[in-house]
């Protein structure tokens, strides 16, 4: 039985720290071995990590054939395409919002500037897999990256033992309208993503969840490409000031727990009698659970802490600015409110967080280990960079010439005053 806990900052930082890999220098001296072997060797280092770590069978191919996204059809039911197409149209609406508009102002009559928007060129899209598909991480992955216009998506998911890629994970791919998959994953994948293959193309952009093999890769390889976030292992916290939801904020930490070993999750209250009840809630649904072995693992990561009032619990929720955010609460939009920190929020008694794993279009590439203070779910900005610019014409150029000579004086820069200068004393009309 969890017990239930006060001192929130030494257990949050300790659940935090089974996320955190930038200490870990055995780990940290594997990735960087793969990424030797992936610049050096290309195509073939790929084959012999991926028969090395998914076991793949010899004349194994890192592309899939188009023949096998259409026969992935065959192999999944009708039901799971509709509600595919649903979950796809959910998360185009959601994420269309986001689209930027180029703007531009005239402070004066002669002076023009503003923003203008354009897509990255090509995205590189990391889909887990291995012996799990998860088609709706391709969703949510590909449609922000549509929407923003990306000319070309590249997307790698692990293969099976036997070399394939799951069918559910290919029709999703197709329903995107993505051809270009390679079968690999892990490290090597985003390796070769950043660095390129004969086979696997360079791309701008490196995106979505994977494991510490995949985001240690990605932080290594910040700044020859670009890359979303370091995302670590799912992670919940929830919020219950009502004794009818508990079973629900049970249920909740559960769903997150079952996610691997190295998931977290954590359920506040400012009522020790709440927090009883969730203790009960967790024995008697507990035992209902499929991947009880996993649980038993990750439920070393869960945390049941007692505030001492609600504004206690705001200052916890801030303090953990967890992946999600759950508020079991019918004082949920007034507690919304008063929160900075937080990524995903579901808000009432009936708004689980499978709603927007899968379904409801907000997106489920998010930040993680309390990275929600300073970063932001996936969506169409991810994907897109904007240019300023900016028109003077020669007499506001002039007038802005005494305050250009008194900074570039100051700071010895003289040519920089030259080539505002050279302008005033040219004698076009322009």
């Amino acid at each position: 039985m969890l017990p239930i806990l006060t001192d929130y900052k030494t257990n949050v930082d300790r659940i935090h720290n089974v996320s955190t890999i930038s200490h870990d220098l055995s780990l940290m001296e594997r990735v960087s071995t793969i990424r030797t072997q992936i610049i050096e060797t290309g195509d073939r280092g790929l084959i012999e990590l991926t028969k090395q770590f998914d076991h793949v069978p010899d004349g194994f191919s890192l592309t899939v054939d188009p023949s096998a996204i259409q026969s992935a059809y065959d192999k999944v039911s009708k039901e799971f395409i509709e509600a595919l197409l649903k979950a796809k149209e959910n998360i185009m609406t959601f994420h269309q919002y986001q689209f930027p508009k180029n703007t531009v102002h005239f402070p004066t009559s002669s002076i023009e500037y503003g923003m203008r928007y354009t897509p990255i060129q090509r995205a590189g899209m990391y889909v887990p897999g291995g012996q799990a598909a998860y088609p709706s991480t391709m969703l949510m992955d590909i449609v922000p990256a549509v929407i923003a216009g990306v000319n070309e998506i590249i997307v790698v998911t692990p293969p099976q033992s036997d070399g394939s890629v799951p069918a559910q994970t290919l029709v999703a791919a197709d329903v995107c309208g993505i051809q270009n998959i390679f079968k690999v994953g892990g490290a090597h994948a985003i390796f070769a993503l950043a660095y390129g293959t004969q086979t696997v193309p360079k791309v701008d952009k490196i995106v979505g969840p994977g494991n510490k093999y995949v985001t240690l890769a990605k932080q290594m390889v910040y700044g020859e490409v670009d890359i979303d976030k370091p995302a670590g292992p799912s992670e919940a916290l929830v919020y219950v000031d009502n004794i009818n939801y508990s079973p629900f904020a049970a249920a909740e930490l559960l769903a997150q727990l079952e996610h691997d070993e190295d998931t977290s999750g954590v359920i506040v209250s400012a009522s020790r009698e709440i927090l009883e009840s969730v203790q009960r809630d967790l024995s008697s649904q507990f035992s209902s659970c499929k991947r009880q072995s996993i649980l038993k693992k990750s439920l070393d990561n869960a945390l049941l802490l007692l505030a001492e009032n609600e504004s206690h619990a705001i200052e916890i929720i801030d303090y953990v600015a967890s992946e999600h955010l759950v508020l079991l609460s019918d004082d949920y939009q007034a507690l919304f409110d008063r929160i900075s920190h937080c990524s995903s929020v579901f808000l009432g008694p009936y708004t689980p967080v499978a709603l927007g794993d899968y379904y409801a279009g907000p997106n489920h590439v998010l930040p993680t280990s309390g990275k929600a203070r300073f970063s932001s779910p996936l969506g169409v900005m991810d994907f897109m960079k904007f240019c300023s610019f900016l028109k003077y014409d020669k007499d506001s150029l002039a007038g802005a010439m005494p305050h250009l000579k008194a900074l570039t004086e100051m700071e010895g820069l003289d040519a920089h005053f030259q080539s505002v200068q050279l302008r005033l004393d040219h004698n076009s009309p322009v």
